[in-house]
């Protein structure tokens, strides 16, 4: 397989759009080596005090929950930063399983072990917060990424603005319904911030004339996901939208239309590759059947690590980096899926087809 890399500019002389500028090619190619530095990243103006560290490096990694394959494209897109960097530092993870006490338990423990840097996926924005705290007061630089964390007790923060998100795919949902109609809402870990953040950004973009029937947690995983939604399709005979912040929940949400003999209905998402391909599938035999999915790129623990690795050599770097992501819906979805590939499978990812394969198998 061969890895290109095309930045934004030459994306769009291709034709490719906007939206696949930087990360993928039209012959399905991942920018792989690339794909981080082609990626629009905005950082704040208000900059983190680098440290000066000496010899080799440990950093930890809490990681709040292991329980669905974004997780662990993240986490072996990491591991493989770590062994490219294994001269330069160790990475120390632990993981919370889902439990906001052990994850707090783990920071603590991280701490304990004196790690040089300490990085996380909070299970909870603010349950987090007293550790963390802790570790910048110790002098350990704190880098929550992916989900955000309250306050300003922490270094810098990696990963992409819910609120925006939610805010296109409430949009792209919404026009697709016209401005009228009753949806379904399902969100990710029950109490989660980014969830929170993303349902608010969705319903700025609802008409008067949308009509929210329920909003269920699903805990980002397709088969919870469809349990849940057999169990909305049960109480409510008319559903004409699903609002989900992830691919997963949508994927298990209208594989439970599909079970229950009902057309299926707009769905929003992010880049996980079982919604592209149930979409390809079913999209003929469902005209109202539409998809807007915004990515949440895997590999913002690689730029969480290389933020800690600068943090540590002196530098300064930028407080918050927001990554600019994805859009994909009907009219480019087709240059994202693979077809090939588990349903499982998040697109927006530095991982070969063949890791992938072998990751999933």
């Amino acid at each position: 397989m061969t890895h290109s890399n095309i930045d934004r500019r030459t994306a769009l002389r291709l034709g490719l759009g906007a939206s696949a500028a930087g990360l993928f090619v039209a012959t399905g190619g991942l920018a792989l080596a690339d794909a981080i530095s082609s990626a629009k990243i905005d950082g704040s103006p208000e900059m983190a005090k680098g440290v000066q560290k000496s010899g080799k490096l440990r950093i930890g990694f809490s990681n709040g929950f292991s329980g669905n394959t974004w997780r662990t494209e993240c986490l072996t897109s990491m591991q493989s930063e770590a062994k490219a960097n294994a001269d330069k530092y160790d990475l120390i993870v632990v993981d919370g399983q889902g439990d906001i006490s052990k994850q707090v338990n783990d920071i603590e423990d991280l701490i304990s072990q004196n790690v040089d840097a300490l990085l996380c996926i909070p299970n909870s924005s603010t349950a987090v917060v007293p550790a963390l705290r802790k570790a910048t007061r110790a002098g350990i630089p704190t880098i929550p990424f992916n989900l955000p964390v309250e306050g300003e007790n922490w270094t810098a923060f990696i990963g992409t603005d819910p609120k925006r998100k939610g805010a296109t795919t409430g949009k792209a949902l919404n026009g697709f319904l016209g401005g009228k109609g009753k949806i379904v809402a399902l969100g990710g870990l029950p109490g989660n911030s980014y969830t929170a953040d993303c349902w608010a950004g969705a319903q700025t973009q609802f008409g008067p004339g949308i009509e929210v029937l329920a909003f269920k947690d699903a805990s980002w995983q397709e088969d919870k996901a469809k349990v849940v939604m057999a169990d909305l399709i049960a109480a409510y005979p008319e559903i004409d939208g699903i609002w989900c912040d992830g691919g997963q929940d949508a994927a298990g949400a209208l594989k439970a239309l599909i079970a229950a003999n009902r057309p299926l209905v707009p769905a929003t998402g992010d880049d996980y590759n079982g919604l592209f391909k149930l979409y390809d599938a079913e999209k003929e035999k469902n005209p109202k059947f539409k998809i807007g999915c915004v990515s949440e790129p895997s590999w913002e623990g690689v730029v969480a690590l290389r933020t800690a690795v600068k943090l540590l050599s002196g530098q300064d770097v930028p407080k918050r980096q927001i990554i600019d992501p994805i859009l994909i819906d009907g009219s480019n979805y087709q240059q994202f899926m693979k077809k090939d590939l588990p349903d499982g499978v998040f697109v927006d990812t530095l991982l070969t087809d063949e890791e992938l394969k072998k990751l999933f198998s």
